[in-house]
């Protein structure tokens, strides 16, 4: 950015003067002269004081009396202090002002050959204030203000806020609470009622030197916050809004680069600065007002810290000097002490190459160490690879195995799906033959009962053929009716019989099916107390693991044999296990989904009691300790730490698998399960049916050995479908009641499942037990039928043999009677039923023989079939044998191989153990030799080489013999070798040291006294150019009204004063002193002076409170136009000016003036209501 001063002398002294923070803030602002007075000051020089007293008497005779003075503006007396050394070379006896004449004349041209016309102004495209914003600020709530780019008059009444947009402006950019003279602190500036005060200033930038446009875009705004305790903040935005930094240090680095100078008290000019200025100041205080203004008082301060700085250096000087004298004397001293041990050199050389000897040697003897500690690991390299080819080989030989076993067990459970079948028909041919055979016996025994009725009944009809020939012939003479009678008689009581004998023979013949009902009544309540009581069981095995859940609710080894935990406390305190064992497994298993623990409990069987070691050595030690606690249950696995990868090995991710429903947080144990029961290829499907189609419609999926499914009636039982070589195989699953789960799984989930299934038991309880009762009563009922049948069949007997007595009284009676009607024709009929009965039997006994005939048949072809069915039962139970045979074999082959494998895994163990110790010992050998070569290098950089036969022993006893006699020229001497290299190498280096501390001081003093020479000579440059420009715009602006008078402007006393003649007509060429003027010319004078500083400066922004507060409306109108006038003239500069009054000459406003009326507060308040 362009300098904001007229010869640009100032402008980057400005920007790059550190601002010090106000006492009262918070923010932590490094002061900037902390740095340069750390260290005491010393009295600086004075130059002669008679020679300064000369100096200001001729210049007291040389200067215009002034009649007005004032006693405390006199040019020092011969008694104020001298001046410093520094005051001298700066002034320069003030050479450099003595053409004050020729200097004004300069500038008096140069503004006279100004364009009358001014043209338009220009527009600063960054470095100007937009907009300034309060918020409960002083005693305003919110306070508003947009300003203009050039001029702006602000013009309220008292306490509408006029004043308060400057205090915001020096509080918001880093300026001082005391410089605004409004307050002493910040808090005093929080509206009273509130806790906080927000200050917002909107400063523009644009153009291509505008300030980090790539951050803050066209605007920076700086907001300041403070509160009623003291605390104080800031932050800086960007055009968007965006906080980019809340440290005062960005506001400073963007206040500096701008030149805004807002603790200048010209720049920004309060009510009270300006009335003090454009009023009632001293010559002295206009002095202080204008070297202030234009940076002369910034700039000389910091050239005075440099000054004494530069004093301070070079005081230095002579005691740096004397240091190096005395080094130069101690290096002298080292210097010769180094030329004596030089004498001995050809010894020294020989013990240094046997000294390098020494350290290469045994650089030597390591490496050879490690050439051994390599070929060891080498060969233990080659064992471990050797062994993880066999562990390779004896996986895929457990895997053909463990195929072998499946294929196995497929085999034996098709076999033992036959068997049923194979029972049910020999059982059901046995059956069959025995019922045939008891048929066959049964007719049989009618054929022979039928051939002796026969007999007995031919036999009958001869006698009774020869007892109607006889009773024919005794007839002949006998008759009477008594005997038809007693016929009738006998056939009324035969009748009753055969009614009777029929009633018993159905009794006889419907009591076999009763029996058989009894029976099978009694053997179905038989059956169902069996299942009753499994049930009962079953509901007391589960309400008991309810129970034990309940009470072991946090036990983590509840599931396992008692003596487990003391075990893991000596596993815990055992430390000779080469890896500490791993187990019980099942602690290492969470079960995700509990609803299948009924099923994964007994298909992992006793292995989730197992534990794991990596070493048969630990198992040993592991099986040891089992015994000593009697711990039967628990199996132990030799596993390799090498993990298993599963990738490419699982199904499909719409299968859940048994690995994927559990959560297992070790990874041997993971792999464990994984070679034993295939847990990464076993999946789980609820339902059978869906299960069975997955397995058996088509080729099973991929990557998939079994499938479990739940039983479809009975809870807490499953099935085990599986395909092997195309053979379909299911075999049940059923939970051991004393089998406690051992997986980890959420108790209460577990429990709530365990009474869902108590809840279905009981139901089928019930109903087996509902089942039972009604058993009970058709038992029953067919106990009372049968005994019924019995008393009934009793009754019937006893009625036949009644009916039996009765007829034989009759036919006895029958007999007495000696008449013969009846008899013949009884007999001739009991011949006829005995023809008929001979007619019948011979009938039945010839049926008899043919269903005889028939039946040895069916006997003979159910004999056959009973045989056939045996052979075949036969030939199951060889299959079953064979199967179970070769299932054995396989298991113990995959058994063998397990063992091989474990027993490989390690011997691998110990060969990686092996080689670990060996890279171990290697990469100490390496390291070792590292360290010798590390130190053998310290010695001598480059190897040496160690004469053949040469040992470390050797050499060793040489350099002694050596060492032995060069220590006696240092005893001799009084310093070793060392020790005398060190000395010289300490003194050489405190010397180099001193003479570059010297140089550099000597170096920095040359450099910092001319840069402080040629800062001097242009700042002398720029206190008489800008003096010289300050009293030539004076004198033009007086002008501008017709006034005369000049500047009278005393560097040496320190003096501002004016002298100004307003009356055209006096002729006396000395104007008149400002005591003597008006109040509204004095005012006048004043604005002349300050635009005439105003155009010394080279800040952007320029303030001024209540310019005109003395002024009549004459002075107003003009020095209201000369401001804006003069505001023309200076490009790109902003002008803020504040007035209580109407704005007058109206004729020179224009687009460029922005006049700001602010409310009346008055207005403002019965607005806000």
């Amino acid at each position: 950015m362009p300098g904001r001063t007229i010869n640009g002398l100032a402008a980057e002294s400005s920007r790059k003067r550190p601002r010090r923070a106000d006492e009262e803030e918070v923010v932590d602002v490094q002061q900037a002269r902390s740095t340069l007075r750390t260290e005491p000051r010393k009295r600086v020089r004075i130059s002669d004081v008679e020679d300064i007293k000369t100096e200001e008497r001729s210049l007291r005779e040389s200067t215009p009396p002034d009649d007005n003075a004032n006693e405390d503006e006199a040019p020092p007396t011969p008694d104020s202090p001298p001046k410093t050394q520094y005051e001298l070379l700066r002034d320069n006896n003030f050479e450099h002002l003595r053409h004050e004449a020729a200097d004004d004349q300069r500038f008096t041209q140069r503004l006279r050959f100004r364009p009358s016309l001014l043209g338009e102004n220009a527009i600063a495209d960054n470095g100007i204030i937009e907009s300034v914003t309060c918020v409960n600020f002083m005693c305003h709530v919110r306070l508003h203000c947009e300003l203009g780019p050039l001029l702006n008059f602000i013009v309220g009444e008292n306490g509408s806020g006029k004043s308060a947009i400057l205090t915001a402006i020096t509080l918001c950019l880093g300026g001082k609470a005391s410089s605004t003279n409004r307050g002493g602190s910040l808090k005093s500036f929080v509206k009273e009622g509130c806790d906080r005060a927000v200050l917002i200033v909107k400063i523009k930038n644009q153009g291509q030197d505008a300030y980090r446009p790539e951050i803050y875009g066209e605007s920076v705004i700086v907001e300041r916050h403070f509160s009623k305790t003291g605390t104080s903040g800031f932050k800086v935005k960007t055009a968007l809004g965006q906080v980019y930094s809340v440290k005062k240090q960005e506001v400073d680095e963007l206040v500096e680069y701008y030149a805004l100078q807002v603790d200048n008290p010209l720049n920004v000019l309060s009510q009270d600065n300006a009335r003090q200025f454009l009023n009632s100041s001293t010559k002295v205080q206009k002095y202080k007002f204008f070297i202030e203004g234009v940076q002369l008082q910034q700039l000389d301060n910091d050239y005075r810290l440099i000054s004494e700085s530069l004093e301070q250096m070079v005081a230095k000087i002579p005691d740096q000097e004397e240091r190096v004298k005395h080094a130069k004397a101690a290096l002298e001293r080292a210097q010769r002490m180094m030329d004596v041990l030089e004498g001995n050199r050809q010894v020294r050389t020989k013990l240094r190459t046997l000294r390098w000897q020494l350290a290469w040697c045994q650089v030597v003897q390591e490496e050879e160490d490690l050439g051994r500690r390599e070929r060891d690991l080498a060969e233990a390299e080659i064992r471990l690879t050797e062994a993880q080819q066999e562990v390779e080989a004896k996986d895929q030989a457990l895997e053909v195995a463990g195929d072998k076993v499946e294929r196995a067990e497929a085999i034996l459970r098709t076999v033992k799906e036959e068997e049923g079948d194979i029972k049910h028909r020999v059982e059901t041919a046995g059956d069959l033959y025995r019922g045939l055979k008891k048929g066959i016996e049964e007719l049989h025994v009618a054929e022979r009962e039928a051939h002796q009725t026969l007999k007995s009944t031919t036999e009958a009809v001869k006698v009774v053929e020869q007892k109607i020939v006889a009773e024919q012939e005794r007839l002949a003479a006998l008759n009477g009716e008594a005997h038809t009678i007693e016929l009738r008689k006998i056939e009324e009581g035969e009748n009753d019989v055969k009614r009777l004998q029929t009633e018993i023979q159905e009794n006889k013949d419907s009591e076999p099916q009763l029996i058989n009902k009894a029976d099978d009544s009694k053997k179905a309540v038989e059956k169902i107390n069996g299942e009753i009581q499994r049930k009962r069981d079953e509901i007391n095995s589960v309400e008991a693991r309810i129970k034990r859940l309940e009470e072991d609710r946090g036990s983590l080894y509840g599931a396992y044999e008692a003596q487990v935990p003391n075990l893991l406390k000596m596993i815990a305190n055992e430390n000779n296990f080469e890896s500490k064992p791993i187990g019980p497994l099942g602690t290492h298993v969470q079960l995700l989904k509990t609803e299948w623990s009924s099923v994964l409990e007994p298909t992992f069987g006793i292995s989730l009691n197992g534990f794991i070691v990596t070493s048969k050595r630990d198992e040993r030690l592991l099986h040891g300790m089992m015994n000593r606690l009697n711990i039967r249950k628990c199996p132990i696995f030799i596993c390799s730490p090498n993990p298993l990868d599963t990738s490419g090995k699982e199904p499909d991710s719409e299968y859940d698998t048994i690995l994927r429903v559990l959560k297992i947080d070790n990874r041997m144990v993971r792999d464990q399960l994984i070679m034993n029961h295939m847990i990464e290829q076993v999946v789980l499907i609820p339902d059978r049916r869906r299960a069975e189609q997955v397995m058996f419609d088509g080729a099973p999926p991929r990557n998939v050995k079994a499938c479990l499914a739940f039983h479809e009636r009975k809870r807490g039982e499953g099935h085990r479908l599986a395909m092997n070589n195309g053979n379909i195989s299911t075999s049940p699953i059923k939970p051991n009641p004393n089998l406690e789960p051992r997986m980890k799984t959420d108790s209460d989930s577990q429990i709530a499942l365990l009474k869902d299934s108590l809840q279905q038991i009981v139901a089928e309880y019930r109903e087996l037990d509902a089942e039972k009762r009604r058993l009970q009563r058709e038992s029953q009922r067919c106990q009372t039928a049968l005994t019924q049948m019995k008393n009934d069949r009793g009754k019937l007997e006893q009625e036949m043999r009644k009916a039996y007595g009765a007829l034989d009284r009759i036919k006895d009676g029958l007999d007495q009677f000696e008449t013969d009607d009846g008899r013949l024709e009884g007999l001739k009929t009991h011949l006829e039923e005995l023809k008929g009965e001979l007619n019948h039997h011979g009938m039945q006994y010839g049926v008899l023989s043919a269903q005889k005939q028939d039946k040895n048949a069916e006997v003979e072809e159910a004999l056959g079939k009973f045989k056939e069915e045996k052979l075949q039962m036969k030939d199951f139970e060889q299959r079953l044998t064979k199967a179970e045979s070769k299932l054995k074999q396989a298991r113990d082959l995959r058994h063998l191989c397990l063992i091989e494998k474990n027993d490989i895994i390690s011997r691998k163990a110990d060969y990686a153990e092996q080689r670990q110790k060996a890279e171990a010992k290697r990469a100490k050998q390496e390291e070792g030799l590292r360290t010798m070569t590390r130190n053998a290098e310290t010695v001598s950089q480059e190897r040496i080489y160690i004469p053949e036969g040469e040992t470390h022993e050797s050499i060793s006893k040489q350099y002694t013999t050596l060492r032995a006699r060069l220590k006696k020229v240092d005893d001799e001497r009084g310093m070793d070798d060392k020790a005398v290299n060190n000395h010289f190498a300490e003194a050489k280096r405190i010397y180099n040291t001193v003479v570059d501390d010297l140089q550099s001081i000597t170096r920095v003093n040359d450099r910092l006294r001319y840069t402080l020479t040629l800062r001097l000579e242009k700042w002398r440059k720029f206190q008489r150019y800008i003096s010289s420009q300050s009293r030539a715009n004076f004198i033009y602006l007086l002008s501008e009204r017709g006034f005369r008078g000049k500047l009278l402007l005393d560097h040496e006393t320190k003096s501002l004063d004016l002298q100004v003649e307003p009356d055209r007509t006096e002729k006396r060429a000395a104007g008149r002193s400002t005591k003597t003027l008006s109040g509204g010319e004095k005012s006048f004078s004043s604005i002349c002076l300050l635009l005439a500083i105003w155009e010394a400066m080279g800040s952007p922004l320029r303030c001024l409170d209540e310019f005109d507060v003395f002024m009549d409306n004459v002075n107003r109108a003009i020095s209201t136009n000369m401001l804006i006038t003069a505001a023309r003239r200076s490009v790109n500069r902003q002008y803020i000016f504040i007035t209580p009054n109407a704005i007058e000459g109206r004729s020179t406003l224009d687009k460029d003036v922005k006049i700001i009326r602010l409310t009346d507060p008055r207005q403002r308040t019965l607005a806000d209501h």
